[in-house]
């Protein structure tokens, strides 16, 4: 979002306007963490975590198109509100899938993944950038939300309660071989 949302902004000739776009977004991310952690909510946090990627794709989608400054900076306000819920929802789902020894150590893995992504995803919008303009980097982020998406509702699915878990092996009766005589 980061370069896709510059390139928008010196495309259209005003690049302060960067700023104010960021700043829609990152007031947003403040108001999303805040209501998601102070909401009493029930439901699993795959649940939460598949329903906040589905937000974020529906939510990206339309800056692939978008030309008018107002509604992207109004977009991009919607995007920052599911972000901070997912990153709660990283850290809730790993503090819950590994053991307390290790936790430290997955932290730092899903951390350093995630700059790693980020990076990727950076250099990947500016390429496309430098192609297509600003609307090809914005569907980069949607692109990578929509995939988000996919792997969050595939963890539903390997998580369901509903999933047949194998049955363990009939027991058979042991043969001995006759005594030697």
């Amino acid at each position: 979002m980061q370069v896709s949302v510059a390139a928008y902004a010196v495309g259209r000739g005003t690049p302060d306007a960067a700023a104010l776009l960021y700043f829609a977004s990152n007031c947003t991310n403040l108001v999303g963490g805040w209501v998601y952690g102070a909401w009493r909510h029930g439901g699993s946090p795959r649940r939460h975590q598949a329903t906040a990627a589905a937000c974020l794709t529906l939510a990206s989608l339309p800056l692939t198109f978008l030309g008018a400054p107002l509604a992207v900076g109004a977009t991009l306000a919607l995007t920052g509100l599911a972000v901070p819920v997912l990153l709660i929802l990283a850290t809730v789902l790993t503090e819950s899938s590994v053991p307390r020894s290790v936790l430290t150590q997955a932290f730092t893995w899903g951390n350093s993944a995630s700059a790693a992504g980020s990076a990727g995803a950076a250099a990947i919008a500016g390429r496309v950038v430098d192609t297509v303009g600003a609307h090809g980097g914005f569907a980069v982020a949607a692109g990578a939300a929509v995939v988000m998406t996919v792997l969050a509702f595939g963890g539903l699915r390997d998580s369901s309660p509903h999933v047949a878990k194998p049955s363990a092996p009939a027991e058979t009766t042991a043969r001995t071989a006759p005594p030697p005589t």
